[in-house]
């Protein structure tokens, strides 16, 4: 937690509640620059509010059905009650659940593997085309979604415990590859890319004895720069 930290306040109801039908409330606490309501993704019946505070609080609001104690979530590590009239806070040791990254095994690796190569080739055909706002979003999908799980595996092997979506990676990666990933987010190419990928693979197949068709992925490599 540090000065740029959210709020982040839970407000639990029984019946039917909508406490984002009317914002007037908000005015009891500060003066509003932006207030905008959102539908919680993870299940039915749960609200969110996002605010923004004159003072510059930024503050997320979620309302939830009060049965939803009852029930594990990955949630917050910690937490603070500010209010708890009925002592229904006592449901929160059952309902708070450590989201971790587990180690993959090897056909989740295998399978990993061979979907980065399948997204190069598209990222190889849009750029022939042109299409620089879809490539962004591809190579954003590829950051996220093949080389964050790899570097998660490289820090599972090495005692360390990632943090989800990326999230303090200064404090679970190592100063070797926090250096090496640099380039994802500068001008590269898509030759350094692959270079990058094969360095983590090769890296984890390694410790963790998988196996990797080497031969039959550097023809598709040489194939899609070849495009």
């Amino acid at each position: 937690m540090d000065k740029y930290s959210d709020l982040d306040l839970n407000v639990w109801f029984s019946k039917e509640m909508d406490f984002t039908n009317d914002l007037t409330w908000l005015s009891e606490l500060g003066e509003v620059l932006v207030a905008v309501p959102l539908d919680f993704p993870v299940q039915d019946g749960m609200r969110s509010l996002i605010v923004i505070f004159e003072n510059g609080v930024k503050v997320d609001f979620s309302f939830w059905p009060i049965e939803f104690l009852e029930q594990p979530f990955p949630y917050y590590d910690a937490y603070l009650i500010l209010l708890d009239k009925a002592n229904l806070s006592e449901k929160l040791v059952p309902f708070l659940k450590k989201s971790e990254v587990t180690q993959m095994d090897e056909k989740a690796f295998q399978t990993l593997v061979d979907e980065f190569y399948l997204e190069m080739h598209y990222v190889a055909k849009f750029q022939k085309r042109g299409e620089f706002w879809f490539v962004a979003a591809l190579k954003a999908g590829i950051r996220e979604n093949y080389f964050l799980p790899l570097l998660e595996q490289i820090a599972i092997l090495e005692g360390k415990s990632p943090s989800f979506l990326g999230r303090h990676m200064n404090d679970w990666l190592s100063p070797f590859w926090l250096n090496k990933i640099q380039l994802l987010f500068k001008e590269n190419d898509s030759k350094e890319v692959f270079a990058l990928f094969s360095e983590l693979y090769q890296e984890i197949a390694r410790k963790m004895d998988f196996q990797f068709d080497q031969k039959r992925l550097k023809k598709l490599e040489n194939l899609i720069l070849g495009l």
